[in-house]
């Protein structure tokens, strides 16, 4: 745990100072007595959690990461993290400390990986293919192939590894769907609809299997984004403000956090897993994002217009970095790490 200490000093009355970073912002009300200014809640200096006090604050970090010597972030700790992302008929694995990038596997050039998710449990990679109309697997160790369903279409698939289950959207029918995980493949689709009535184009899908939530946006005449439980009930919307197209959500656990992109007004925003404190980046290099996620600092999206995997911190919209540029179009973002939480 990091501690930041600060001496309280006060000014007339009405007056603010606002110390150097590693210091605390006090509210001078009157002559005799300062009043404390949440820091965590003013700038958001942690990576994780920040536990507000009495003239300072501390950054801590959930189980599996350590805190940096700064004091504010957090690493995970085990195995490199990986992102994985879907290229057109690819599956590719870029290391995030490394950088090095390795393909997972390859399908057909005339099919496309669209929409990714991954198994911690099994270790398995789960992926849509628009063109065959199925959601297909692979084994992360041995390479194993397989096929979960056909004849179905999907705009995105979300993995319940505690459930067992994986859910999909369906646009045209507007439909959320499941299928058991571990289902075999006999010659019909075998799947339960979770949600079907008014749903206006479900889109993107993120699951919260810890709590047995799930969340998704729609992209039709009432753009929002909404959340229930896993098995449709307690419905109701986030967010229905400020969103053109949100074609992609991802969910930050680490800090309670919902993000998305937005392919109309060409942004990525978050929010509280509550709908409030609404933020969103309008940079000039986000053009057309298609999917996002989110790993410690930073948050990553695939860019239609340019082809290429970006990120910027996630708090700040600082940093802008550009991870992979590729000839094939960039569909799908999933990390992987050793964490529950990621």
């Amino acid at each position: 745990m990091g501690q930041m200490k600060v001496e309280s000093v006060c000014l007339p009355v009405g007056s603010t100072v606002l110390r150097p970073a590693t210091s605390h912002l006090m509210d001078l009300s009157n002559r005799v007595s300062c009043t404390d200014i949440d820091e965590c809640k003013e700038h958001e200096p942690c990576s994780q959690t920040c536990v507000n006090t009495n003239g300072t604050y501390s950054c801590t970090c959930h189980p599996g990461y350590l805190l940096e010597p700064d004091a504010h972030t957090c690493k995970v700790t085990g195995s490199e993290p990986t992102l994985l992302v879907a290229i057109q008929s690819e599956l590719l694995l870029y290391g995030l400390r490394s950088l090095k990038e390795d393909v997972l596997t390859t399908t057909d050039k005339n099919l496309i990986i669209f929409s990714i998710d991954y198994d911690l449990v099994e270790q398995k990679v789960f992926w849509m293919d628009l063109n065959a109309e199925s959601i297909k697997w692979i084994t992360m160790n041995t390479k194993k192939k397989g096929t979960l369903v056909k004849g179905i279409r999907s705009d995105c698939i979300a993995v319940d590894w505690i459930g067992r289950n994986l859910y999909w959207t369906d646009g045209t029918a507007g439909e959320l769907l499941a299928t058991w995980l571990n289902a075999t493949w006999r010659g019909n689709p075998e799947y339960t609809v979770v949600l079907d009535g008014d749903l206006d184009q479900p889109h993107s899908l993120a699951l919260q299997p810890l709590q047995g939530l799930m969340y998704w946006s729609e992209i039709g005449d009432k753009p929002q984004i909404e959340q229930a439980g896993m098995d449709g009930s307690n419905r109701k919307i986030l967010i229905d403000e400020g969103l053109g197209w949100p074609t992609g959500i991802a969910l930050d656990l680490l800090s309670w956090k919902i993000f998305w992109s937005d392919d109309k007004l060409h942004c990525i925003g978050s929010a509280n897993l509550d709908g409030t404190g609404i933020k969103v980046f309008q940079l000039s290099q986000i053009k057309s994002p298609f999917s996002v996620a989110v790993f410690e600092d930073d948050a990553y999206w695939s860019e239609m217009k340019t082809r290429t995997v970006q990120k910027v911190d996630k708090r700040t919209g600082k940093n802008r970095t550009v991870l992979i540029k590729r000839h094939g179009q960039p569909y799908g973002l999933k990390t992987l790490t050793d964490s529950l939480l990621e």
